[in-house]
């Protein structure tokens, strides 16, 4: 009985919500066979628009109202143009089980690194790369990755040879931004990551730089079963947009802890609403868990007081990330 009252709400679906913004997408996009200008220009429009509208539906509807909605997007014969950009397929198909892995970073990065997409990659969906790997969510990323080799600079102008600490570092791009990386002036810098493909890539691109991986996930953080000493900067730039908010205070507490006497902690989060929330969750299947300015604040709530000189809550250019630095006493 519930199965077939379950199967009929399905049926109905597309009556209930309104798919025309997937269908003038569709239009634009299915006849955009040949990489050119033109066509770039069309596939811009088609997806600004796709992209706007997805993000309407997501913040004006309740969870259950979009979960349907996105059935019906996955359903529509839009998601075949869109599964051939190799930036939205990666995410949705999760090749390393989960949805923004290194090398989907990298994908982003390399569009600043003038890194070609995957050669097999139709002429559609290198059009549509070519957008999805410079949208706002995206130069957010980017953003970031800057910010945090600028901070390594600076640290490194200040302190001789700081020692660093990334964690869930991927494949740590902000290494190759970073002067003080390249001129080998930092001290110690670990790369801590569960994925030991992407250690594997960090090894093989900046171990000539002094950098050393270590193969350990937050449980081995947050359980004491490892011990990697203190750091002039502790920093994870990902990880915690997917960490419920007592996670990551215990997260946050820990990282603390292995901070010097006036070093720094920095956490860096996605902000609510951000524009490409839509065709994140429902085309990318990547759903990630936005911090306010007063959530991170939020993430210092086990972090005796007396022990914090400073603290700074702040957002990159494109207010798509927003950051908390913390300095110790």
């Amino acid at each position: 009985m519930l199965r077939d009252r379950l199967d009929m709400l399905e049926s109905i679906l597309p009556e209930l919500y309104d798919d025309s913004i997937l269908n003038e997408a569709y239009s634009l996009l299915a006849p955009c066979e040949r990489l050119d200008p033109d066509n770039q220009a069309i596939v811009n429009r088609a997806m600004t628009q796709l992209i706007e509208g997805l993000y309407h539906v997501r913040v004006n509807s309740s969870d259950q109202e979009w979960n349907s909605f996105v059935k019906i997007c996955l359903n529509h014969p839009l998601k075949d143009l869109l599964h051939q950009d190799p930036f939205t397929f990666r995410a949705f198909s999760k090749p390393r089980g989960y949805a923004g892995d290194a090398v989907l970073l990298d994908f982003i990065y390399g569009r600043e690194e003038h890194w070609p997409p995957p050669t097999d990659t139709t002429p559609l969906g290198r059009m549509i790369y070519e957008y999805t790997t410079t949208a706002p969510a995206s130069a957010g990323s980017c953003a970031r990755r800057g910010f945090v080799a600028d901070k390594i600079d600076s640290l490194a102008m200040e302190i001789d040879r700081p020692e660093l600490l990334s964690i869930a570092c991927g494949h740590m791009r902000e290494a190759s931004l970073s002067s003080a990386v390249r001129r080998n002036k930092t001290g110690r810098f670990l790369g801590l990551d569960s994925d030991t493909s992407s250690l594997e890539t960090v090894q093989e691109c900046y171990g000539r730089n002094g950098i050393e991986v270590v193969p350990a996930s937050i449980r081995h953080l947050l359980t004491n079963r490892i011990d990697l000493g203190q750091f002039d900067m502790v920093y994870s730039t990902g990880l915690f947009d997917y960490l419920q908010q007592k996670i990551g205070q215990r997260l946050a507490e820990n990282m603390f802890e292995m901070v010097k006497p006036g070093g720094r902690m920095l956490i860096a989060n996605v902000l609510p609403n951000i524009r490409d929330v839509g065709y994140m969750e429902s085309y990318m299947d990547w759903t990630l868990i936005p911090r306010t300015r007063k959530d991170m604040i939020d993430l210092t709530s086990n972090i005796p007081e007396p022990l914090i000189r400073d603290v700074r809550v702040f957002s990159e250019e494109n207010v798509n990330i927003i950051f908390l630095e913390l300095t110790k006493k």
